[in-house]
């Protein structure tokens, strides 16, 4: 990993959902934790959800979906980063639905593409849905192997 005085900046892996918690991660990456030169990926993870049961249509299906969800999440995320003075040429966009959990995406995405630090908002489940269903946060930052900033979103005063 370089340093922020390094010949790059660091790569880092934000995943994204379009959820409140999501933006909020997104805002405090931007605020706290942004350097110059940094490589921020936005990750967004596709339920692989079709109502057609044939291969075709469900792959053309989860196309146009793609498509048209993830143009609206990258014109909202690339205002966002012009806001915060982030150049959107150092933003790249990227989606997967393999495998089928957002967890798993994530660590496999960050296995195939090095990246130095991964962010993530987190919805602060309480310890019995946790304990039963655990949430994406916890499997990236035991699965990952990369230093791992959970955001919580900031309480309401």
């Amino acid at each position: 990993m370089t340093s922020h005085g390094g010949s790059r900046g660091r790569r880092v892996l934000l995943a994204v959902d379009g959820s409140q918690n999501s933006e909020y991660a997104f805002e405090y990456y931007c605020t706290l934790l942004h350097y110059p030169g940094d490589e921020l990926t936005l990750f967004h993870f596709m339920d692989p959800v079709s109502t057609s049961s044939d291969p075709e249509e469900a792959f053309a299906e989860l196309k146009r979906y793609k498509g048209h969800y993830m143009e609206g999440l990258q014109r909202m995320f690339t205002a966002r980063a012009i806001k915060y003075d982030i150049e959107p040429k150092c933003m790249d966009f990227e989606f997967s639905c393999d495998p089928p959990e957002p967890g798993k995406a994530i660590c496999h995405f960050v296995k195939k593409h090095p990246q130095d630090m991964i962010v993530i908002g987190c919805r602060g489940l309480g310890k019995i849905k946790k304990a039963f269903l655990g949430s994406v946060s916890d499997y990236v930052i035991r699965h990952s192997g990369l230093p791992t900033v959970t955001v919580p979103l900031a309480k309401k005063e």
